[in-house]
């Protein structure tokens, strides 16, 4: 992605820069849902993530940017890598919706 951000213009004639900044939004989008449903999440980290402790996601109610700090704690605790890790969490938030849609 790094070339396709050096030079805009080419890269929206390159599908593969374009499905680079498509996958960037996605991300953006994950981090505004987690941020407006960080208690609900919190609540339920533990459960999902049994190596996360109130302690770590205590540090997580401190940081600016939360779904960057809970990355960065799954990465610890988990040995993920980034990308494996906000994955983890799409998948945790996806699940979590289509329950909620099931049930009402």
């Amino acid at each position: 992605m790094g070339a396709c951000k050096r030079n805009h213009e080419n890269s929206q004639k390159n599908p593969d820069c374009k499905k680079a900044y498509l996958e960037e939004d996605r991300i953006m989008i994950n981090k505004a849902i987690f941020e407006e449903n960080w208690k609900l999440i919190r609540s339920q980290s533990t459960e999902r993530w049994s190596l996360m402790a109130d302690y770590d996601l205590s540090k997580v109610d401190k940081a600016e940017v939360k779904f960057d700090k809970f990355v960065t704690m799954l990465r610890v605790k988990y040995g993920y890598t980034q990308e494996k890790a906000r994955e983890e969490v799409g998948r945790f938030w996806a699940e979590y919706t289509a329950k909620s849609k099931a049930t009402t």
